[in-house]
């Protein structure tokens, strides 16, 4: 299921209009349309977070369907700690050579 897909159906089984979760979101009706069809790229983490909260659905499964959908993962690094930005870039450099098991060790520390 595509992240558009996903939130359409989340809608649907709330019972909420295309305008009214765009009202919500302070965004055209056309955006959430075109962002359910997959004409837009997906919500961003913050707009992820406010769908899910007015949709009733876990923020973190739509994020994993937005990352899918993009194809990348973008990480602030602004105002950060020097640590969180070590561990961006230990992951990032890393990335490619994470197998499964490396994988399932750190979703389970965090």
């Amino acid at each position: 299921m595509s992240f558009g897909e996903k939130v359409r159906e989340a809608r649907s089984e709330k019972g909420i209009s295309i305008t009214e979760l765009a009202r919500q979101l302070g965004v055209t009706k056309v955006y959430v349309s075109d962002v359910e069809r997959g004409r837009r790229a997906p919500f961003n983490l913050i707009r992820i977070r406010q769908v899910s909260e007015i949709l009733g659905c876990d923020p973190f499964d739509l994020y994993v369907l937005a990352v899918r959908s993009r194809g990348h993962v973008t990480l602030p690094t602004a105002d950060i700690s020097e640590e969180q930005s070590r561990l961006a870039a230990v992951l990032s450099y890393n990335w490619g050579g994470l197998n499964n098991d490396d994988v399932s060790k750190l979703i389970g520390a965090l």
